[in-house]
């Protein structure tokens, strides 16, 4: 039996593992980066999931309401909570609260009895323009839409005409991302 050399495994070398923790790294930064992204256009989504589905629900009462031959009572949602419309509340509602101070749980609604606002605590604040100060939230209401005959800006039952209920934003906001979408 002849004598055979010994091969020797070659590994890796030192400017070898450089280049690709280096390359590894950069690819990690960018993936973060769009992951972060993501997560802000996920909750921009989550928010206007809700926003709609109340929309929804309101055009569902008031023909509700129009059918039963009752659409006066349209005029007694105005600045009501809306939540209870829909057929199952959101799993970040907290319910009804007699004022907003201490509420400071991000990713939540609840209902501002005093305010008669519906209100949501942005997760990620950072990405959110609003005028508001204190917690980064967005607040919304219940109104009643009516053709206004008299022209006083409030609904005379006798006078004016119902259009129906709308939830809208009480201040003016809009998400700063990547993925913008204005809410003003």
């Amino acid at each position: 039996m002849a004598f055979q050399p010994i091969k020797r495994q070659r590994g890796f070398t030192l400017l070898e593992l450089i280049v690709v923790i280096i390359v590894i790294s950069i690819l990690g930064l960018f993936a973060i980066d769009r992951i972060w992204a993501l997560r802000i256009a996920a909750e921009q989504a989550a928010v206007s999931q809700i926003v709609g589905s109340i929309r929804s629900a309101l055009g569902l009462e008031v023909a509700r309401l129009a059918l039963a031959g009752d659409i006066s009572a349209v005029a007694k949602l105005d600045k009501t909570n809306p939540v209870p419309l829909l057929a199952q509340a959101p799993n970040n509602y907290l319910g009804e609260k007699d004022n907003d101070h201490g509420m400071t749980e991000t990713g939540a609604w609840y209902y501002d009895k005093q305010l008669q606002m519906l209100v949501y605590n942005v997760i990620y604040s950072e990405n959110l323009v609003s005028p508001l100060s204190g917690v980064p939230r967005i607040r919304y209401q219940l109104k009643l839409v009516f053709n206004d005959q008299n022209k006083n800006n409030r609904f005379d039952i006798h006078h004016d005409s119902i259009g129906g209920l709308d939830l809208f934003p009480v201040e003016s906001f809009k998400w700063n991302s990547t993925a913008k979408i204005n809410y003003e």
